[in-house]
């Protein structure tokens, strides 16, 4: 598929105090960037990474991410199913690439404190990504922030929801100790919940404007009969206690009911827990719906958890030896307003499963009695207008799951940097803001490509699972080591590179739609032609060597015959000369013309 066929990449004007490449009328990033959420630079970190430069590959990918360590371990990583790799064997391991570099250099890496130049303050409920990435664009931009934290940690379900032996305490401390240093305006509150420790009215006081990023700290009730027994818990809280340093004994067998992230993550910390011997998970869709990422599935069930497609629980029932799950078997029905068909019961397939305890992940919900009394609540959220991340107050704005409900770490960040775009509109007085709009900051990195690119196979990490003593919650995989992310980087097609986010190949694209269109019997002209595309550089090619469009952004025509379209556009690449043409070293790209001319002929 052409990247100019996504929907997604249609760049609006460019808000103020933006530093992007989208002034540029060619610009168009690649599909890895258009998928991430807060616009990181995948190719250009990639190739750092393969040109052994971890310094730039560092600065590439935190330039838009403020967790970046954080994300290299659990980013839900929407840029790698995006990845044009995907479809043939395997989508770059984007994260794991990202979590390479951040091992390396995160922590020791210091970066240049935010000047603090303005008088504004903001006032920010809740420490989690969705918050902390609002209080670092806005430290970045000059204000003061505090932030305000109903526990004794910051992190929110960074620190509260993510399992240790996914996410380990240090690796988040690591980005908030970068953070703090970056943001010397930043103030950290502790153990100060919105209502007990610090009113809404106390706040609005204090400060300029007010963001609420409270999260979704309460899970769902399922609504059945016999979900309020003790032996029924809801899956958030479950994390929550877990994550607190709590290792309960569990029954035998554990049920967990749902399919998301929550769902993946409570059925696998049940599995280190003693006493648990066996875990199962139903969901109501078949496999093809489950919400979970395919590499949580994976982990999942390299773990011997069981999952039980096409069920749904009716009820549960106290038994001799514990509990008894009542379920019906379900098939898919019609289409719902999300594209899913419907799960529709089937009849007389009423059964039972035995279990210990239940483990209930079937959605999450804000809470906020303080909010709720100034009218800023709606049933289980902060109601807010995401256009413009407002709320009812116009000094009170909201973000992340509290406000849009559940969604992902990235996501929440994306969140964050919105609303401190809206807020510091609002602080400025700009009453209606051009709107918001992912930045794409692009290094231009040059393409060099291993001759074996195309061959290389996708590189996983070393997966141990639960290990030699799960109750301990030791991290799952390795991180690559330098030979592993090389060939891992190598296999980049750098669609950079096409799409015009690459050196070489954004701020002269006219040259390649000229040399194209140029007779190639006209060498002096193409030999120019490519001298001015190289400068400042000297020509890297030998003097004898026919110049072609490959030259001009350094891909082997093989690469370009991957990722074709701006070569498309122009001209077509033959590959298959025939016997009667010599063999070329690198197939001409030929416009216009049925043979390749001898002058252009490589021995």
């Amino acid at each position: 598929m052409s990247v100019y066929d996504l929907e997604r990449i249609a760049v609006p004007a460019v808000p103020p105090g933006f530093e992007d490449d989208t002034g540029d009328r060619h610009f168009v990033p690649a599909p890895c960037q258009v998928a991430c959420p807060v616009g990181t630079d995948a190719p250009s970190y990639i190739a750092y990474i393969w040109e052994k430069k971890p310094q730039e590959a560092f600065e590439a990918i935190t330039a838009t991410n403020p967790f970046s360590s954080i994300c290299g371990r659990v980013c839900d990583a929407p840029c790698e199913p995006a990845c044009r790799r995907e479809s043939s064997d395997g989508a770059i391991q984007i994260r794991n690439l990202k979590r390479y570099v951040m091992d390396q250099l995160g922590p020791s890496y210091r970066p240049e404190p935010a000047v603090v130049t303005r008088d504004q303050s903001i006032g920010i409920v809740g420490s989690g990504p969705a918050g902390l990435t609002a209080a670092h664009d806005l430290c970045v931009a000059g204000f003061k922030v505090d932030v305000y934290e109903m526990t004794d940690r910051a992190g929110g379900t960074m620190i509260w929801g993510i399992p240790e032996f996914r996410l380990p305490p240090g690796i988040i401390q690591e980005d908030i100790e970068r953070l703090k240093h970056k943001c010397p305006g930043l103030q950290i509150h502790l153990n100060t919940p919105l209502g007990d420790g610090v009113s809404l009215e106390a706040l609005k006081g204090r400060h300029d404007a007010v963001l609420l990023a409270i999260g979704s700290w309460w899970g769902k009730s399922m609504g059945i009969e016999g979900s309020g027994d003790k032996r029924v818990v809801d899956g958030v809280s479950f994390l929550r206690r877990v994550n607190a340093g709590e290792r309960p004994h569990l029954p035998e067998t554990v049920v967990v009911i749902g399919g998301g992230d929550v769902a993946m993550d409570a059925c696998r910390v049940a599995k280190r827990l003693p006493g648990c011997k066996t875990v199962k998970v139903i969901y109501r869709r078949g496999p093809e719906d489950i919400p979970a990422r395919k590499i949580e599935l994976h982990h999942a069930i390299k773990e011997d958890v069981e999952l039980i497609y096409n069920t749904l629980q009716t009820g549960v029932k106290p038994s001799a030896d514990g509990l008894r799950l009542c379920c019906v078997r379900t098939e898919a029905g019609e289409s719902d307003e999300d594209g899913r068909r419907s799960p529709r019961v089937v009849e007389e397939s009423e059964h039972e499963i035995e279990c210990g305890l239940v483990i209930a992940a079937v959605g999450q919900k804000g809470e906020c009695d303080e909010l709720a009394a100034h009218n800023l609540m709606d049933s289980d959220r902060v109601r807010a207008d995401f256009a413009t991340m407002s709320t009812a107050d116009p000094q009170v704005f909201a973000a992340g799951d509290g406000a849009f409900g559940g969604s992902t770490i990235v996501m929440a960040m994306h969140h964050g940097q919105r609303a401190a775009y809206y807020i510091k509109a609002y602080l400025d007085g700009i009453a209606e803001p051009i709107p918001y709009r992912t930045p794409y900051r692009t290094r231009r990195v040059p393409v060099a490509q291993d001759l074996l690119w195309e061959k290389l196979p996708l590189e996983e990490p070393v997966f141990h699972g639960v290990g030699s003593n799960p109750i301990k919650f030791p991290e799952i995989e390795d991180t690559y080591d330098e030979a592993a992310a090389l060939r891992e980087a190598a296999r980049c097609y750098r669609c950079d590179a096409e799409t015009g986010s690459a050196d070489y190949s954004v701020l002269h694209r006219e040259d390649i739609f000229s040399m194209a269109r140029t007779n190639p019997l006209d060498i002096e002209k193409h030999r120019a032609m490519l001298q001015r595309r190289l400068l400042p550089r000297d020509n890297p090619f030998p003097e004898g060597r026919w110049p072609s469009l490959d030259d001009i952004v350094f891909l082997p025509a093989n690469l370009s015959r991957l990722v074709i379209d701006p070569y498309r556009e122009a001209c077509r690449i033959d590959v298959s000369l025939g016997a009667e043409m010599p063999t070329l070293q690198l197939p001409f790209l030929v416009s216009g013309f049925d043979s390749v001319p001898t002058e252009a002929q490589q021995s």
